[in-house]
């Protein structure tokens, strides 16, 4: 198979993904709220900035005036700025193993809520893989008790299918829509944060200069693999994008594991081990029902 420049952005972008517990756990002396305060001012200064260049800030005002529209943009922007607060915090309290858990779930529990929630039909050969996920958190909160028990793999996995599912029906481009969330949330997090006994100017009582400029870099850091994965999702095949992305939580696991030595219970191995089973059955089903598909559209 050739490897085309949709291939290699597809394969970086979700290689970013993989190794952010590194780039975060550069400030573990700085809590996660401010981390995420950080990261979204940030952001939403790069995407400003994107925007003004390219010209598009005429889709923001499009997208105010459409009612449905920013409705749903608002909910899905709280569910991203969740996402990305919850995913800090597994980082600053050492956790990342459990981040990557909720991340090698998200393609199952897509599947699973496209079932639920938008009558989405499911073939019979892939309820296999549904059920095994299912089994594995199922035996997660029999090992383990509630304190224990993988909460921010779960909150990671549905916030971020839900934030997929809203912006499944929101028909605007994935710069704009990024960019309109964070305008969303902006304010309020600046507000919350005048109440906090920290402010955004607090790192620099507490970080060096080299690790200040680290952290206004988190806007790039931020907006860089989003921009790549939108470049290959019009271009690559979803069977090809689908198996590309288990990248991320693979890197994210190895991360947590060998290089921040995170500790890696029987209890949590078995559950890693019926997860990659039903991953493993979902891609292998998925590529055998194209490949079918293929055939049949071939003969015809």
């Amino acid at each position: 198979m050739k490897i085309s420049k949709a291939h290699l952005a597809a394969m970086l972008a979700f290689s970013m993904w993989g190794t952010f517990p590194l780039y975060w756990k550069i400030f573990h002396d700085v809590s996660a709220w401010d981390l995420f305060g950080h990261r979204l001012l940030w952001s939403f200064v790069t995407l400003m900035i994107i925007m003004v260049f390219t010209k598009k800030t005429g889709g923001l005002k499009e997208i105010w005036q459409q009612k449905r529209t920013r409705n749903m943009l608002m909910m899905s922007a709280i569910l991203i700025s969740s996402n990305w607060l919850l995913y800090i915090y597994a980082v600053n309290i050492g956790k990342v193993l459990e981040a990557s858990m909720g991340y090698f779930l998200n393609p199952l529990i897509n599947v699973f809520m496209g079932w639920l929630i938008l009558k989405e039909k499911l073939r019979p050969t892939q309820w296999p893989a549904i059920v095994l996920a299912l089994v594995s958190i199922v035996m997660m909160a029999l090992q383990t008790d509630l304190e224990h028990f993988p909460w921010i793999a779960i909150a990671l996995s549905l916030t971020f299918a839900l934030y997929g599912l809203l912006r499944k029906f929101t028909h605007v481009g994935s710069m704009e829509g990024l960019t309109f969330e964070t305008c969303f949330m902006i304010l309020p997090v600046l507000a919350f944060w005048h109440f906090e006994p920290t402010s955004p100017l607090t790192i620099f009582e507490v970080l060096p200069s080299w690790k200040i400029g680290t952290l206004f870099l988190s806007g790039l850091v931020t907006c860089i693999p989003l921009v790549l994965f939108a470049y290959s999702a019009r271009r690559l095949q979803l069977q090809t994008l689908g198996f590309i992305q288990y990248l991320s939580p693979s890197l994210k696991f190895l991360c947590g594991l060998l290089v921040l030595h995170e500790p890696l219970s029987p209890d949590k191995l078995n559950a890693f081990l019926l997860i990659w089973v039903a991953l493993a059955w979902y891609t292998t089903e998925s590529y055998y029902f194209m490949q079918k598909n293929k055939k049949v559209a071939a003969v015809s």
